[in-house]
């Protein structure tokens, strides 16, 4: 058998056209080559070539020709290869040529797109450039100087200075020269070790930075001169244009300002934590001692705070563990209000008191706020995290040969000993602090530290625009400076004077606060602010919780007969309750009176309709109340989350207003604020802008509001709150020239006593009562005092004093009147229709259709036997169908006492009087 060559398989097998044409001779294939084709005129060529064509595509026709014509076509065919190779040939070519072009045409895109992009990153660029410098100004000693020494100013509403920051962190500048050649060494060597070298930025030092954060980790790149711009002309923003910004001014102010007085600049002005502004703040608030008297490590020390002022101040606080001796507490106490959320004193801290006063530690006014709970007790101790940092800042001074070997273990070793200075911190009054805390909290939500915050507080030369109105404030200050405007004013073992009080009035259509107080002859900046304390607010919360939702639901009008018989409740929780009235608890009167008179029945029968079921109602309660801006409403899910055992789920706290937390007079007045205006509540606020020194806008504040109910609502609220002031027990807080609507509340034994009422121009809150947990010397507790004349003759008289002078040189003008609302002159007592009493208003189609006798109102001279001012509404029973049964001539009906009384039904019945203790009797 014949064996295949391997190569022989490589080989290209063409198919013949035919077999004569693969025989044909020498001779023939010599002819061929000579047929005249290479002489074809240029302008026959094109002709030939179409033939050429013409024959290519009929060749499968001349393949089956004679025999005759095959020398022919296999002439042509031949021909027509060559021409054929030619063109392949000229497409390869072209094909190649055509890649070619593409690829250049590629890549002069992709160099075009290149360029393109970085001009338009340049354009972008300098245009951030531009508009960041659009608003730079010159920079000069002078100017590094005026914003060096800018301290915090707090503005009254009229443009009057009100107060500068807090002495105790504010900033001193000093000279260069008395700031210790340590701590400047320090700062130079770990914060900016070319800073006499490069030209106000160092870009060996900024690159790195970048590459470093791009690269994931946090570098500073910011020289001295950057910090300084930071720190005194833009900003602490994180951004590009702020970074550019201190950038050019870190140039400017190297051609300007010497080296020295930029260190200087810098150290007079940096943060060194604990409120602490400057070295020689730091020096005294850590040290006790000048900033020139520094020592190698204290200046390490305040040196390396800069990096994390919060994790490396120099001390930390602990609590005192009972086994101190003078030395290891002296100037080493700080105290902290309880609202701070420290943990209250333990044992071992109480039994240090005596010692304490005893060391001469602690003044006699500072030992009555320990004992009483008023203050908590920390001392401070040194911080392990910073002698880390300090460590670290040191080894840089000895790895630049700043410092030596000797001086360096030196300094590591020796042991720093914190000393707290013995300034004593000016007193403010509460406006001042109310100020204080809401600026910080505000620059805090704009993302900045507690300590940040507080640093630029005391020590950024801010302009506090306050809404205070000067002319109110005094007002409110003569009236507090007044002690018998307090019943029974006594100075209790802590030093203060009780009761204590607190009031606040409020522009209700801005939420402007033009006046606060909150306390009484205040003795230290760090005390309770009682104005945005909450305390119990007794029958106040009725107009907010059960009588807006009942009109606003249109459950009832204040035409509405109300039985006022204690008992006779829907719900089987309220008959277990069963509060005690504060009226004479016989017979029926219009829900208007009920208000008049602050009736306990009443109101709680009145929740009683917002629900078909307990829970309902209370649900219903509590939306309100919260609408209203009350937040310390305490629900069951609340409860768990703070633990405790109690909530607010309760007629007696929803009605009555035994709320657990209480509720603050500045929550109360803008709760009230909101049916004065007409159902829309606004947020209160005590400043409405901080601006830096030149007056750029740091903070505006906008305060929120919302609809609660409709202006018709409010209006018929308010026309019943003016009964209370008119026909009811707040007489005392009428003034004249001027209506008032408002309402008296008070706890349990008038431990507390409260008057929330507003007039056409302002609604202001008034809390009278003694503070609760004041110890005594030997460590007992003072027990509280009821209010002698109750809310009636102490809280109600003190808003109609404040309000008169506040009124006194205002025009006389009316409530605003909704165009829904019909005015109709009804009996007061019974809310029936008649032809002389008072005019009261109805929403529209809410009118009374009920008539009353027009002899009752002859009638209500009836003498009145006065118990007290508390118990005074000369209420006069009827039968509860309109008419008047006058059992007892409006005598109250006192506990255990038991008269013929008609029952909720309306029919007359036996029914008990009160018995046992009140839990609210709520006024």
């Amino acid at each position: 058998m014949k064996k295949e060559k391997p190569e022989d398989k490589n080989k290209i097998r063409r198919r013949s056209v035919n077999s004569s044409n693969s025989r044909r001779s020498a001779s023939d294939r010599k002819s061929e080559s000579y047929s005249g084709q290479d002489i074809i005129l240029p302008s026959e060529r094109a002709k030939a070539s179409s033939s050429t064509d013409n024959r290519r595509r009929s060749s499968s026709t001349q393949r089956k020709s004679s025999t005759n014509n095959s020398s022919k076509t296999r002439s042509v065919s031949a021909s027509a290869r060559s021409e054929n190779n030619t063109k392949n040939e000229r497409r390869t070519n072209t094909s190649k040529n055509l890649k070619k072009k593409r690829k250049t045409k590629k890549k002069r895109k992709i160099i075009a797109f290149i360029i393109a992009f970085f001009i338009v990153i340049t354009a972008a660029g300098l245009g951030l450039v531009f508009a960041s410098l659009k608003d730079v100004k010159p920079v000069n000693e002078t100017l590094l100087d005026k914003m060096t020494h800018q301290t915090t100013t707090i503005k009254f509403a009229n443009g009057e200075t009100m107060s500068m920051a807090p002495t105790l962190y504010k900033k001193t500048p000093i000279p260069l020269s008395d700031i210790s050649p340590y701590l400047r060494k320090a700062i130079v060597s770990i914060e900016d070790e070319r800073f006499y070298s490069h030209s106000g930025v160092d870009y060996w030092g900024l690159g790195r930075s970048t590459i470093k954060t791009l690269a994931g980790s946090k570098q500073g790149g910011s020289t001295i001169p950057m910090q300084v711009s930071k720190m005194l002309l833009t900003s602490s923003d994180q951004t590009i244009s702020r970074k550019i910004k201190d950038i050019y001014y870190a140039l400017e102010m190297n051609k300007t300002v010497s080296k020295d007085k930029l260190l200087e600049t810098y150290l007079n002005n940096y943060f060194v934590g604990k409120g602490l502004c400057g070295a020689e703040a730091g020096a005294r608030g850590y040290f006790n001692k000048g900033a020139k008297d520094l020592t190698l490590a204290e200046s390490a020390m305040l040196a390396g705070v800069t990096r994390n002022p919060s994790k490396y101040a120099p001390y930390s606080t602990a609590r005192i563990t009972g086994d101190e001796s003078r030395k290891d507490l002296d100037h080493k106490l700080l105290f902290f209000m309880p609202s701070e959320g420290l943990d209250a004193a333990n044992g071992t801290e109480k039994d240090m008191y005596e010692k304490l006063q005893e060391w001469d530690l602690v003044d006699n006014d500072t030992y009555k706020q320990l004992k009483a709970g008023d203050l908590v007790i920390r001392k401070a101790i040194n911080n392990p995290e910073a002698k880390k940092r300090q460590e670290t800042v040191l080894k840089k001074m000895k790895d630049l040969n700043v410092i030596t070997e000797k001086q360096y273990v030196s300094a590591v070793n020796e042991r720093i000993d914190i000393q707290f200075p013995d300034d004593k911190e000016e007193v403010a009054n509460s406006v001042e602090s109310l100020i204080e805390y809401d600026v910080i909290d505000a620059l805090m939500e704009q993302g900045k530290t507690e300590s940040e915050a507080r640093n630029m507080y005391y020590n950024g030369g801010l302009i506090i625009n306050s809404t205070i109105d000067p002319k109110i404030q005094k007002v409110i200050e003569r009236q507090y400076s007044d002690a018998s405007n307090f019943p029974n004013n006594t100075v209790t073992p802590n030093g203060l004077s009780q009761p204590q009080s607190a009031s606040v009035i409020i522009d209700y259509k801005t939420g402007n606060i033009k006046g606060l107080i909150g306390g009484r002859n205040i003795k230290a900046r760090k005390t309770l602010n009682r104005a945005i304390t909450p305390f119990q607010p007794g029958s106040t919360i009725k107009p907010l919780s059960v009588y807006t939702p009942a009109i606003d639901t249109q459950k009832v009008t204040q035409s509405t007969l109300m039985s006022d018989v204690r008992g006779g409740y829907r719900f089987k929780e309220n008959r277990a309750d069963n509060p005690n009235t504060t009226t004479s608890g016989s017979g029926s009167m219009s829900l208007r009176r009920a208000v008049a008179t602050s009736s306990n029945t009443i109101a709680y029968k009145t929740g009683e309709l917002l629900g078909p079921t307990y829970d309902d109602s209370i649900d219903v309660m509590m939306d309100y109340l919260r609408n209203f801006g009350i937040t310390t409403i305490l629900d069951f899910k609340e409860e768990n989350k703070a633990g405790m055992k109690s909530s607010d789920r309760h007629f007696n706290s929803l009605v009555l207003g035994g709320l657990t937390r209480g509720v603050s007079p500045l929550q109360m007045a803008a709760a009230f604020g909101t049916l004065a205006n007409g159902g829309i509540y606004v947020e209160p606020q005590v400043f409405t802008t901080v601006t830096s020194y030149n007056g750029e806008i740091i903070v505006k504040n906008t305060p929120k509001t919302h609809k609660v109910v409709d202006p018709e609502v409010a209006y018929v609220m308010t026309d019943m709150l003016k009964a209370v002031v008119t026909e009811g027990i707040g007489k005392n807080a009428a003034i004249s020239n001027m209506p008032v609507a408002g309402k008296t509340g008070s706890t349990n034994s008038y431990l507390d006593t409260w008057f929330v009422g507003y007039t056409p121009y302002y609604v202001g809150s008034v809390y009278i009562g003694d503070d609760a947990g004041i110890k005594k010397e030997d460590g007992t507790t003072v027990e509280r005092r009821p209010i002698e004349g109750g809310a009636a003759m102490s809280s109600a008289k003190l808003w109609g004093s404040i309000m008169s002078d506040v009124h006194e040189n205002l025009e006389y003008k009316d409530f605003n009147k909704p165009d829904k609302i019909y005015m109709t002159t009804i009996n007061p007592m019974d809310g029936g229709r008649t032809s002389f009493g008072v005019s009261a208003a109805f929403i529209d189609g809410t009118a009374p259709d009920r008539y009353s006798y027009t002899g009752f109102l002859r009638k209500k001279k009836t003498t009145t036997k006065q118990q007290n001012p508390q118990t005074q509404d000369g209420t006069l029973n009827n039968n509860g169908n309109g008419g008047l049964n006058n059992n007892h001539g409006g005598v109250n009906v006192g506990p255990g006492a038991t008269g013929t009384t008609p029952n909720p039904g309306g029919t007359t019945g036996t029914t008990p009087g009160a018995a046992g203790n009140t839990r609210y009797r709520n006024r």
